[in-house]
């Protein structure tokens, strides 16, 4: 049975007691609680204990390694973005409180990613931890070239959420076993990517031709790099950014997708 204990204000389990896979999850524009439940499912599918914590600011400094250590698995869910000053409601999509309160406290872009909290994931995938990049993660890779090396690519943009088609990047891959090319409802980034085509698995296409322009002003285009995996070290890595909501993260492909990415990332 999995385990999902709540981390608010204390800290996670000890060192050899600790469950073997941490999550880091939520931020101003991806609700904990939709990541919480989905991450409870999966890892119960997938038979595996984790933890998950919404505290960045434990991964700030030299507790990040303490943190990992004894883990096999990372995960993370969130970007590197904090909003120090505060902010208009919980979610992105707040214009329509603004015509009923007084003007929101200024509140400048900040990040929690610091040399240290890179240097950890970075030696621990090295020394053969494993990561799992979900959804809007690849943003911290914006402010850490450490951490850019280690996933593969950037966060650069995306469109609001709307159809799309999920298809397979290659065939015979064992992190496409079960996986077909389905329609999803969700937002379709665009990363940068830096590694081998080969490492590619899925891909994302626009069906109604809408293409986009990325932040960094590559072409618009319709087509969009979803989820790639490599090995880095000892370690493995996998990125998908499928994940703005719930269903788009329970499409049986995509769950398949990531179950997947679990038993990989998980395996000695």
């Amino acid at each position: 049975m999995s385990r999902y204990p709540s981390t608010s204000d204390t800290k996670l389990a000890g060192h050899g007691t600790r469950a073997g896979a941490l999550a880091l999850i939520g931020d101003r524009y991806h609700n904990a609680d939709y990541i919480r439940l989905h991450l409870k499912r999966l890892f119960a599918e997938a038979d595996a204990e984790f933890e998950y914590t919404v505290n960045y600011e434990w991964f700030t400094d030299s507790g990040a390694v303490a943190l990992l250590g004894g883990r096999r698995l990372l995960c993370l869910f969130r970007d590197g973005l904090t909003f120090p000053g505060g902010y208009v409601g919980p979610e992105a999509c707040s214009h329509y409180i603004l015509n009923l309160m007084d003007d929101p406290p200024e509140s400048p872009r900040q990040t929690w990613v610091t040399a240290e909290f890179s240097s950890a994931v970075s030696d621990f995938v090295l020394n053969g931890g494993s990561l799992f990049c979900f959804h809007n993660t690849l943003a911290i890779a914006c402010f850490d070239e450490k951490f850019r090396r280690v996933a593969g690519g950037a966060y650069d943009g995306h469109p609001p959420e709307r159809n799309w088609r999920v298809v397979p990047a290659q065939s015979g891959h064992p992190l496409l076993s079960g996986v077909e090319e389905f329609v999803i409802t969700d937002e379709q980034h665009f990363p940068l990517y830096d590694r081998p085509q080969e490492n590619i698995l899925l891909r994302g296409v626009n069906s109604d031709g809408l293409a986009f322009e990325s932040d960094s002003g590559l072409p618009a285009s319709c087509d969009s790099i979803v989820a790639w995996s490599h090995e880095y070290g000892r370690g493995k890595v996998v990125v998908c950014t499928i994940g703005h909501n719930l269903d788009a993260l329970r499409k049986p492909s995509a769950l398949r997708f990531q179950l997947n990415a679990l038993s990989w990332l998980l395996k000695e």
